[in-house]
């Protein structure tokens, strides 16, 4: 870090190691906060910087009462918004806004602490995303007239990723191909910092070899090279997606607008859809999951699970890797029991008369494990878990509008 804080370098990391919209949405909340408050950027750092080391708690505070004032202001109709004067920004555009400041102190090291509750974190459900069903998706791949189209689509439905961190993948962090699909796919996230645990499906990987010779030469590093030397930019990727949707005569409601975190709400809604364990799906997409659901979580329960989901989701006809027949599935059977145990342990404080069903079900089921056991005992797993479980994808989907 620089011996001088500065707004210039901090913008300058956003814009090198962040994509671009998230480079715009910070510069242009800094510029609207110092205009608002009357102080150029550098002035406003180091006031906080003076309140941060003066060891005064409320001098501390001053930045948190000035933001939850700018917000207000945000949300007042005296704005001119696309022309129209004495507009009002809505809760959502107040929230992204306020987060360029925020991230400009947090950058360093001097955090806005925002009470539980406050109007500048809160959001309301987004109607504007238009999600493409799996057969409109197949539409879109089909009329795709290019390589790097095709392998956007198939990809993008296979990772779910936020475009930022699909954006810049790197040629070298492309997994080994010679395998057998799915492939696990491991990615530390750009917002949440957790590693994505994903896969690649048997058709993006053919497309994958197919599509690395023709940018094995170029010197630029990542998997979807710009003209220079960055990445491919997420609005074209965005671009491509309405040109496809377009060619594929898919009609996309008024109001509404298709871009590429559809992949990532298609992707859950459709884990919601075949009961897949939140926590797993989570997982899939690169969304944090609490440290004590890791323990009882295992790689060979989110590949048979993103088998179960890419079944819905698979844009040819190309075959998946089918769990194997014999004493291999007995192994994955009898993990699961312990991965239901392990399960239980955790979740024993919470919910005594849960985990007396579970452990009746386990005990119904007796030392010989069978296919049909198995299924007998999914079925009969508490039904409020699932109600509750479902209640989380909803929440998690309708948090994905607000991004």
């Amino acid at each position: 870090m620089t011996t001088q804080m500065t707004v210039e370098y901090f913008l300058n990391y956003v814009k090198n190691s962040k994509s671009n919209n998230t480079y715009r949405e910070y510069k242009r909340g800094i510029e609207a906060f110092c205009e608002w408050y009357d102080k150029t950027a550098n002035e406003v750092l180091e006031e906080r910087r003076q309140d941060w080391i003066s060891g005064d708690l409320v001098r501390k505070k001053r930045f948190t009462r000035e933001l939850e004032k700018f917000h207000k202001w945000l949300t007042e109709p005296v704005h001119t918004i696309r022309g129209k004067p004495n507009q009002a920004y809505s809760i959502n555009s107040a929230r992204t806004y306020c987060l360029g400041i925020r991230q400009l102190f947090r950058f360093y090291e001097m955090p806005l602490m925002i009470p539980t509750g406050s109007e500048i974190t809160k959001t309301v459900v987004s109607t504007k995303d238009f999600v493409p069903t799996p057969d409109q998706y197949r539409k879109m791949f089909n009329v795709a007239g290019d390589l790097r189209s095709k392998l956007i689509i198939s990809m993008g439905k296979d990772l779910a990723w936020r475009i930022g961190d699909f954006a810049s993948i790197k040629k070298d962090e492309i997994p080994l191909l010679d395998r057998e699909a799915p492939i696990l796919f491991e990615k530390i996230t750009e917002k949440e910092e957790v590693i994505a645990k994903s896969f690649l499906s048997a058709e993006t990987v053919n497309l994958l070899k197919r599509y690395l010779p023709t940018v094995k030469d170029n010197p630029n590093l990542y998997l979807f090279p710009s003209n220079r030397e960055g990445y491919f930019d997420p609005e074209s990727i965005n671009r491509i997606l309405k040109d496809l949707a377009a060619k594929a005569k898919i009609r996309i409601p008024k109001r509404k607008r298709l871009r590429f975190h559809a992949f990532r709400k298609r992707f859950l809604s459709e884990c919601a859809n075949v009961h897949v364990d939140i926590n797993t799906a989570k997982l899939l997409v690169g969304k944090s999951v609490e440290k004590d659901m890791l323990t009882y979580l295992s790689e060979v329960e989110h590949k048979r699970d993103f088998i179960r989901v890419h079944r819905r989701l698979k844009l040819t006809e190309t075959p998946m890797t089918q769990p194997t027949e014999g004493t291999n599935e007995l192994k994955q059977l009898r993990d699961e029991v312990d991965k239901l145990r392990r399960m239980i342990n955790i979740i024993g404080a919470m919910n005594p008369q849960m985990v007396t069903k579970a452990e009746n079900i386990l005990k119904d089921l007796g030392v010989t494990m069978t296919k049909a056991t198995f299924i007998e005992m999914l079925r009969r797993i508490d039904e409020e878990k699932q109600r509750t479980q479902l209640e989380e994808y909803k929440r998690i989907i309708e948090e994905n509008n607000n991004h």
